[in-house]
């Protein structure tokens, strides 16, 4: 197969483990722009079947989202809100894609977007509505409409097959001007473990740059923050151009440092050694909220938030 970004075919080519199941995973490096990617990428029919039915019961253990899970995707929301906002995204007609258990549409309403979601897996979707009475559709990428304002797909598009696509959809469903705003898994992070890193259902995996090229035909990146995962906020363009690949030099580097990646550098710099104690003490925080409903568990961390 050829690269979804740039097209290309020459890859370096290595063996990883899922890190959920232990199976081995074949997985390229791009050389032409430093894309990394499953090879081969499985079919949409496989994929489809797979997010409407097993994935959040296999990755979360559970068919709708426990308090704990409810409570950190409340938390997460508002770090994501307060990031539109202090990039002067403040209102407008958002959707959210990959809306999960509903709680960033939810939350979203309460600080002055006109949300809805979109959600592939059955039981979640009709979680959201049920618990949060929002527009959450049972669907994918293809059943979002347009005039939007804002678009957000946190975690979602390193589960997509074909990026470029991906792009155009998401452009045509915006407003003139409107702004995308994606979340991604940053492989160059230094605190994720290397035993938590590669994933059957992950496709792709993103360096800074990587997602900035696979949409450059149709948005102009705004912000981009990687002070967790790797945070992007894109401008949908005028008129559609021509695609930016990454600089040669910046293939070269990201080749370098994922040499550099290991045990020591998560435990030391990126703060591995001192996850357990986190751990701990959000288990503790998480805990006040395991006898509330899903509404009382959000409102709380809105009244404790500083957004304006």
């Amino acid at each position: 197969m050829s690269c979804v970004i740039c097209g290309g075919d020459l890859f370096f080519e290595f063996k990883k483990r899922d890190s959920k199941s232990s199976k081995e995973l074949n997985i390229a490096f791009c050389n032409g722009c430093g894309l990394i990617f499953q090879n081969p990428l499985p079919s949409s029919k496989e994929l489809e079947e797979y997010y409407s039915h097993n994935y959040r019961s296999e990755y979360k253990n559970t068919y709708t989202p426990k308090p704990k899970h409810i409570h950190r995707a409340g938390k997460t929301a508002i770090k994501r809100i307060s990031f539109l906002k202090e990039n002067g995204i403040d209102s407008g007609r958002l959707v959210d894609i990959g809306a999960g258990g509903g709680e960033f549409v939810y939350m979203a309403s309460a600080f002055g977007f006109e949300s809805e979601g979109i959600e592939p897996n059955i039981g979640y979707s009709e979680y959201a509505k049920q618990n949060y009475q929002k527009s959450i559709k049972t669907g994918t990428l293809e059943d979002v409409g347009s005039g939007y304002d804002v678009i957000t797909m946190f975690h979602v598009l390193e589960h997509i097959p074909n990026l470029p696509d991906v792009f155009e959809r998401l452009y045509t469903a915006l407003n003139p001007n409107g702004v995308l705003f994606i979340e991604v898994p940053w492989i160059e992070t230094k605190d994720a473990s290397p035993s938590n890193i590669y994933f059957g259902a992950h496709l792709f995996y993103f360096s800074s740059a990587t997602p900035i090229a696979a949409a450059s035909r149709y948005f102009d990146p705004i912000k981009v923050d990687t002070s967790s995962n790797l945070k992007v906020l894109l401008r949908a363009k005028k008129h559609p151009g021509s695609i930016k690949l990454p600089d040669p030099k910046i293939v070269d580097d990201l080749k370098v440092r994922l040499e550099k990646k290991g045990w020591l550098e998560y435990l030391f710099k990126g703060g591995g050694i001192l996850k357990p104690l986190k751990k701990l003490r959000r288990a503790a925080e998480e805990s006040k909220s395991k006898n509330l409903t899903p509404k009382e568990i959000l409102e709380n961390i809105i009244k404790k938030s500083t957004i304006e």
